[in-house]
């Protein structure tokens, strides 16, 4: 245990991008979730984003873009504002009105996270639409994430929240799947918060797409601290495991040093499996078997 609160310790001194001291999350303005570099794209995923002629909250409103748009970065971020509970900076970015190309001011917060362009062009994004402390002990302080899908037109056909309780996560990516062998499901986004350091847990959310609504799957983490211990979920969908075309697996394995042999250590080793049973529209955790 004391390794581990090493590590952490150092990764807080390394990576002051967030702090416990403080009443909301404060991103560092360089290195972030988002990992947004100059002359990259972004999507806005605010329904509505003001745009100011200056990077600051009192700066005039000089345009608005709306959900979905396509924004370029212009350059390195400046000194940002805490909205939504949560502090970002804002970037200079330029975007087209029809013909016109014009720039301004946007706050990190309103962009996307990520972006994933499905086959017929429907584009399933992701990001927060705010950070919530927690009212009780059971619910630890957490951002309301969205998963929001837009028809080939732009049109905003579904959304789903789901909380993520952030732990100093460096970086964010999503991948898009096919059904995985799930019932009158079409697609499933999988968005991923990564750790990167020892004892920083990488967060893995699954949210399926049945063509009418989304809907939330088992989610898996995983997180780990070399020499100490290991802790490691999996999840297997019917066609990946080739059985019941209903059921869902969650593999769990954790792993604890026994000995203080640091070049080899000796690990105690506990396996179970978790039972999630789909029924078209939803699940149900059955039982969990060693």
């Amino acid at each position: 245990m004391r390794k581990l609160i090493g590590c952490y310790l150092i990764f807080l001194a390394l990576c002051p991008f967030y702090s416990a001291a403080q009443e909301n999350i404060r991103f560092d303005d360089n290195f972030n979730l988002w990992n947004i570099q100059k002359g990259q794209q972004a999507t806005v995923f605010a329904n509505k984003a003001y745009i100011r002629a200056q990077p600051n909250l009192k700066a005039t409103i000089i345009d608005s873009l709306s959900l979905g748009n396509i924004v370029t970065i212009n350059g390195s971020p400046f000194k940002g504002n805490t909205i939504k509970n949560f502090y970002a900076p804002w970037h200079e970015i330029s975007y087209s009105d029809g013909k016109v190309k014009k720039t301004g001011f946007i706050w990190l917060g309103l962009l996307a996270l990520g972006t994933q362009t499905a086959a017929d062009g429907s584009q399933y994004i992701y990001g927060f639409e705010r950070f919530l402390k927690s009212t009780n002990e059971q619910e630890p302080d957490h951002f309301s994430t969205v998963v929001k899908l837009l028809d080939s037109n732009g049109n905003l056909q579904a959304e789903k929240s789901f909380p993520f309780a952030y732990s100093e996560q460096t970086f964010s990516q999503s991948k898009l799947l096919p059904a995985m062998g799930l019932q009158n499901v079409k697609q499933i986004i999988r968005i991923e918060f990564l750790g990167e350091a020892c004892g920083i847990p990488s967060d893995y959310y699954y949210v399926a797409w049945t063509g009418q609504q989304f809907v939330s799957l088992p989610s898996r983490y995983s997180v780990s601290d070399a020499g100490v211990f290991y802790y490691n979920e999996k999840i297997h969908f019917p066609s990946e495991h080739g059985k019941n075309s209903q059921i869902i697996y969650k593999y769990i394995e954790e792993g604890e040093v026994i000995d203080d042999n640091a070049e080899n250590p000796n690990f105690k080793i506990t396996k179970k499996k978790e039972e999630f049973q789909w029924n078209g529209t939803g699940f149900e955790k059955l039982q969990t078997a060693n």
